[in-house]
């Protein structure tokens, strides 16, 4: 035990970078008190500054509560992201403004969200071992990257066995019992890398620091603390400048420099890692982390730094390790491919420090790996076979809200829609739940019984004053519902200020009632509905949506 107290992390000896590229060192993945976290933005910042990071990123789940803080506290540059839970795992955006609507559950959506909100977005603690955590949506389309380390995952991995050793140890030491609860990461690498072989994807150490064990509604001890698990692992971004301490320029340099995959992450707390490059020259060019350079006859692929004894540095192209050395790894490449550096200290089973690639390809090359993170333009809307209303005057929908929220009866615009059609405008106002009124919505709703047998799905057009999300429901009947012998399918659209065409297969729609019979029964629906709720926009806004032309195809 005097062993563990007296561990420090390892000394390190060597080059010092001279890349003229300035490092700047911080944590991704950070919860607190406004979603599930035990402390609030500002003891993460206080945290942040103890464990001498110059930056921390906070992602509360499904919403950017903590924008208003974003900034810098004490020296510290606090960034505002989020954690978006869907059915296909959880995605970190970073980059985003704080939108009025709510995230919809679905990993396509949110992808999409992030995408079109200018941000970019994570695949979080993607082999978790809790199989509502885990990454499944792996052939998803868009540039988004991967966690590489998580903190959540290591300790779901760890085992009971390793666990309870941690626990035990970490009043005696802190850093030497988080790194003995660490697992290996290379089955998230060998994901990592099937994904290179297709296209860019920036890589990144995600701390998913919660400060709050929930053992019991009340007894949720607050450890491992922030400071602990910052001290943990780091990302290390590169900057062509320090940081000036203005965070409307440093805030976008940081997120561009993560994106864009100019970074690494470090194992700081088994020995500091700030000081390591990882470059290639040639004729070409140069390039670091995160870039592109053209293969050439002269090309040299350099790592250095200052690292521990005994440190040995691979160099792994396309996936295969293919050179290793001590110190310095100088490797003159010809092939074409993802080239990065894992760095490993005797004794410990995760890598000290994993590299983004850098990317050696021709110009052809590179725009094909460019077309295959690209988002697919989007595909025809077929057209209608049959229109169910035109929101005109003979429509069958009608208004109705809550007593907290509002809609305007008078819904139906004659000349309001795309082609100088009829059109429903949705002027609303969403209610704020209270404890004796949970639930507020508002929606137009047509309850004409339908049969819809042999329909592929919905088609309508959609728009409004900005971004909002709407949820669109087919409801059919189902005798074990508790909702009036109804069973709710639905999926969610986002708007925006032009007029679109959407078409909504109807094997997209997802039951949200616990007794579902697992099926649509399109020859039995009941109800179709356009409902806004607290899952769809926060309680308080207040906006225009508009509907054109509702048909089936």
């Amino acid at each position: 035990m005097l062993r563990v107290a007296l561990w420090q992390p390892l000394a390190v000896e060597g080059e010092r970078p001279a890349d003229g590229l300035v490092r700047v060192t911080g944590v991704v993945h950070v919860h607190t008190s406004l979603s599930d976290g035990g402390g609030t933005p500002a003891e993460v910042a206080a945290a942040a500054k103890k464990a001498g990071l110059q930056f921390v990123v906070l992602t509360d789940h499904n919403n950017l509560d903590a924008k208003p803080f974003e900034g810098y506290h004490d020296g510290v540059l606090v960034v505002v992201g989020t954690e978006i839970s869907t059915q296909s795992g959880h995605v970190v955006g970073l980059g985003i403004p704080d939108p009025v609507f709510r995230f919809s559950g679905s990993a396509a959506d949110a992808l999409d969200d992030v995408r079109v909100l200018a941000g970019t977005a994570w695949a979080a603690h993607p082999l978790s071992a809790r199989d509502d955590f885990k990454w499944t949506g792996w052939d998803l389309p868009g540039g988004w990257g991967v966690e590489l380390l998580n903190g959540d995952s290591q300790w779901r991995a760890a085992g009971l066995g390793r666990l309870a050793r941690t626990a035990a140890l970490y009043l005696v030491n802190p850093r030497y019992a988080l790194l003995g609860s660490l697992t290996s990461p290379q089955a998230t690498l060998a994901r990592w890398d099937g994904i290179l072989a297709r296209r860019d994807a920036p890589g990144l150490a995600g701390a998913d620091a919660h400060e709050r064990v929930p053992l019991h509604k009340r007894f949720q001890p607050r450890f491992p603390s922030y400071e602990s698990i910052f001290a943990l692992s780091q990302n290390h971004v590169l900057l062509d400048a320090p940081l000036s301490g203005d965070a409307t320029r440093d805030v976008p340099a940081l997120l561009a420099a993560l994106a864009g995959g100019r970074s690494y992450v470090g194992l700081d707390a088994l020995a500091p890692a700030g000081a390591f490059a990882f470059r290639a020259e040639g004729a070409s060019g140069r390039a670091t982390m995160g870039e592109t350079i053209t293969p050439s006859p002269d090309l040299h692929l350099r790592a250095s730094g200052a690292f521990p004894a005994g440190a040995t540095l691979t160099l792994v192209h396309d996936g295969h390790p293919v050179a290793t050395a001590a110190r310095v790894l100088d490797v003159a490449v010809t092939a074409p491919g993802v080239y990065r550096v894992e760095v490993r200290v005797p004794g410990w089973d995760v890598p000290w420090i994993l590299s983004n690639p850098i990317y050696v390809f021709g110009e052809a090359q590179a725009a094909a790996r460019r077309a295959a993170g690209a988002v697919p333009a989007e595909a025809a809307v077929p057209e209608a076979v049959e229109v169910l209303d035109r929101f005109d005057a003979a429509s069958g929908f009608g208004a109705e809200f809550d007593t907290a929220s509002r809609l305007d009866p008078a819904f139906r615009i004659e000349g309001a829609g795309p082609s100088g059609g009829p059109a429903a405008r949705l002027t609303f106002r969403l209610g704020t739940p209270t404890p004796a009124h949970p639930f507020v919505s508002a929606a137009l709703v047509s309850r004409k019984p339908r049969d819809l047998h042999g329909r592929k799905g919905l088609v309508f057009g959609i728009r409004g004053d900005r971004a909002y999300r709407l949820w669109v429901q087919v409801r059919d009947t189902n005798p074990a519902s508790a909702d009036d012998g109804t069973e709710w399918w639905g999926a969610s659209v986002r708007t925006s200020p032009e007029w679109r065409r959407v078409a909504l297969p109807f094997d997209s729609l997802r039951s949200i009632n616990p007794r579902s019979d697992g099926r649509l029964d399109l020859d039995k629906v009941v109800q179709l509905v356009f409902v806004l709720d607290q899952g769809a926009v926060k309680p308080g806004t207040e906006g225009t949506i508009e509907l054109a032309e509702l048909g089936v195809y």
